[in-house]
């Protein structure tokens, strides 16, 4: 579990990258899927993810497994009667001194309930 600093810390680089358009969204059917079932459009997801706390906090930083050398974190947000599973990573731009880039890896119903630890 990370302290709640580094979560704060996370979550300021992310949004940073957010707000620059250093961007990304990985393309998964199960986040095309998500946006038609929430009936939700880019920008809702984009407010949803600048709205962030620490209190969204569930995980991380976990070695992405896609890649062990980069890393991932899990937050989630309440939408009415909907829980959703957010994974995402801030990696650094290769060349470029204190340039990142944001991946959002998922944003889709969480499939199970999500603990919180960080409101406790």
């Amino acid at each position: 579990m990370a302290a709640r600093t580094e979560v704060v810390d996370f979550l300021s680089l992310f949004k940073g990258c957010l707000m620059l358009g250093n961007f990304d969204i990985k393309d998964r059917q199960k986040n095309r899927q998500a946006l038609i079932d929430l009936d939700m459009t880019p920008d809702q997801r984009r407010e949803i993810l600048l709205g962030l706390e620490p209190e969204n906090y569930v995980a991380g930083p976990h070695p992405d497994d896609t890649d062990q050398t980069k890393e991932v974190w899990i937050f989630g947000k309440r939408l009415e009667n909907v829980e959703i599973y957010i994974k995402m990573r801030v990696v650094r731009v290769p060349g470029r001194q204190n340039v990142y880039r944001a991946l959002l890896w998922s944003f889709h119903p969480a499939e199970h309930e999500l603990d919180y630890p960080l409101r406790r």
